[in-house]
């Protein structure tokens, strides 16, 4: 059953006369606000967090009280909505209005996002502006077209210095969706309970050039609801240039002791309790390299979440997620809702999936550990006798494996290298002491540097990829990092080995 609109509603000293052709534009747009109850909650909860900070500034600024409605229109009080043409913040600015009307916009603040700042900056908007149009409706449609584009419009032109005016099917969509708004709202607030009183937005006054995580200390608030709260701060600290306002929703009473507690200006606040916590999450050292695999998955909505915020947890571009779940900058969302989400799925993940699914398929073989590894290839090597001329070494059979030796000549001290194959299997018997009793299993294809120069060492230079053998566990096998791996052998991104490619162990 749809509603019956006024035939008036007033704004500010203005009474807007609602035409038969506008009502059924009137009805739909007001029938649409309730048809989430539970959207409907929690945006009025935000509201009664928020109203009691916007309230002030436009009385002061002698704004009619029902644009704080406008705001509602324009982002649903969320800080970070932004708008497909770049518009910003809780009133939807565009970065050369938000400079025009004193908002620092920068690298390390943007006070599109903070709701006391950009309130003035909106009133500073419409007091202009009705300087020059003498009509609040007028005034509130100039702020969606601009000044020029409203002064060509015949009805706004009427307008002008009249306290009485009628909309119809003709009137600017936006200006009914505003009355419409306002009428909804305003009963809403008046007729639904207060279900937490106590619940009051904070606010506290930092001087510039200050840590978050030094302001998170003080308040005994974690630094996450800060950041969460306070999105207009672009990094972990404040400019030196002035002092800012830091706020925070939270049960004032439960918050800290009046002893301890700064001077806060208050007020009402229906949202969740944020019981504050000293952990403080570390950023991670590496970033993880992602590969072109694609998952996309549900995520539940939780309270506080935005869909900004959400798109940042999974490393998305807004309008990305937007795009796939079919929004726009005005769509809205509410606990327990589904939000389909995709992400790039990290290489090691796939690696890791890809070894897990190999095990499961290969029967289980025992591994040799890297540092077992080079003991026993150290054992395969025996010195059997030494002559002036030359070094004699014995080697069991090992395929693929070619190794080079340095030795010490008696004479000039020059140091002669040479290759060492595999020896044919008529070696004569003069040229070895004692063959190894037992055969050494062949090992994986590796350039070993052997010194015989009073050392039996073998330094491990390089690997070469066997079938089916991956970075992953390349890295398993020496001990390594995958990150080192690819940074040592330039494999850029989406790094890919194929058999028979030489893999270098170290930096060097």
């Amino acid at each position: 059953m749809g509603i019956i609109p006024k035939d008036t509603i007033s704004i500010g000293n203005v009474r807007i006369a609602i035409h038969a052709s506008a009502k059924a534009i009137f009805e739909k747009e007001y029938t649409m606000l309730g048809a989430n109850k539970r959207y409907s909650t929690a945006l009025l909860d935000k509201m009664r967090l928020y109203f009691p900070v916007i309230e002030p500034i436009l009385k002061e600024g002698n704004i009619p009280d029902e644009f704080k409605y406008l705001c509602v229109q324009e982002s649903a009080l969320n800080a970070n909505a932004t708008s497909s043409s770049s518009a910003v913040g809780y009133w939807q600015f565009k970065l050369e209005t938000a400079k025009d009307v004193g908002l620092q916009v920068d690298k390390q603040i943007d006070e599109r996002r903070h709701i006391i700042q950009a309130t003035k900056g909106a009133v500073q908007y419409f007091t202009r502006n009705n300087t020059v149009l003498n009509n609040w409706m007028s005034t509130l449609l100039s702020y969606r077209l601009g000044l020029g584009s409203i002064k060509k419009l015949n009805y706004a032109a009427d307008w002008a210095g009249k306290t009485e005016i009628q909309v119809d099917s003709s009137t600017d969509w936006y200006v009914i969706r505003f009355l419409a708004y306002k009428e909804f709202w305003a009963e809403k607030i008046a007729n639904e309970p207060i279900l937490s009183p106590d619940n009051q937005l904070v606010t506290f006054e930092a001087k510039g050039g200050q840590n978050l995580y030094a302001i998170s200390d003080e308040l005994k608030i974690s630094y996450d609801d800060i950041k969460k709260y306070n999105s207009w701060i672009l990094h972990d600290y404040l400019p030196e240039d002035k002092s800012y306002t830091i706020y925070h929703p939270s049960n004032l009473k439960m918050f800290m002791s009046p002893l301890e507690s700064p001077e806060f200006i208050a007020s009402i606040d229906s949202n969740q309790l944020y019981q504050p916590s000293l952990k403080q999450q570390g950023k991670k050292k590496y970033k993880d390299i992602l590969s072109d695999e694609v998952e996309t998955k549900n995520h539940i909505v939780v309270s506080g979440e935005t869909l900004s915020s959400i798109a940042s947890k999974y490393n998305m571009k807004l309008p990305d997620l937007l795009r796939l779940n079919d929004m726009n900058m005005q769509s809205m969302i509410m606990l327990g809702q589904k939000i389909k989400v995709s992400r790039k799925v990290p290489m090691l993940e796939i690696i890791s999936k890809k070894l897990d699914l190999k095990s499961q398929n290969t029967p289980e073989k025992k591994e040799n550990k890297p540092s077992d590894e080079i003991k026993r290839v150290n054992e395969e090597i025996r010195k059997v006798e030494t002559k002036e001329e030359k070094t004699t070494f014995y080697l069991e059979p090992a395929e693929s494996r070619e190794i080079v030796f340095k030795e010490e000549n008696k004479g000039n001290n020059a140091i002669s290298e040479k290759p060492i194959t595999k020896m044919a299997e008529n070696t004569k018997a003069k040229d070895v002491k004692k063959p190894m009793a037992k055969p050494v299993e062949p090992v994986k294809a590796e350039e070993v540097e052997v010194i015989s120069a009073g050392s039996n060492e073998i330094l491990i230079k390089t690997h070469t990829v066997q079938a089916g053998e991956t970075l992953f566990r390349i890295g398993q096998t020496y001990g390594l990092r995958v990150e080192d791996l690819i940074k040592w052998n330039n494999l850029g991104k989406n790094a890919t080995v194929k058999m028979g490619q030489k893999i270098k162990l170290s930096p060097n």
